[in-house]
C-alpha cells in the first residue's frame, strides 16, 4: 500500500514530496492518521503552505485520513 506525502503551497499548487510503502492497509491508515493529525491541526482557513499524507488505493480511491471523528470545515467553505 502506498502513501503519498504531498506538499501544497498557495500559488504554486501541489507536488508529491515522498512516497512511502506499507505492508498492510492498516499500517498505511495508521501512518496517515498520525501524520495528518500532527502536521495539520484544525484551522479556520487553509494555511499558505502545508504537507499531508494521502493513501493511494486504486480500488477504493485516494483518501486523506485523520483520527478526529468530526471533519473540520473552514468558515465559508459551503456544504
Amino acid at each position: 500500500m502506498k502513501v503519498l506525502i504531498i506538499e501544497s503551497e498557495r500559488g504554486w499548487g501541489q507536488k508529491i514530496d515522498e512516497v512511502k510503502e506499507f505492508a498492510t492497509r492498516e499500517e498505511a491508515e495508521k501512518f496517515c492518521r498520525e501524520y495528518n493529525d500532527k502536521h495539520n491541526p484544525p484551522m479556520n482557513r487553509a494555511p499558505d503552505w502545508y504537507m499531508y499524507a494521502r493513501m493511494e488505493d486504486h480500488e477504493r480511491g485516494e483518501s486523506m485520513l485523520r483520527s478526529n471523528a468530526k471533519a473540520h470545515r473552514p468558515e465559508g467553505a459551503g456544504i
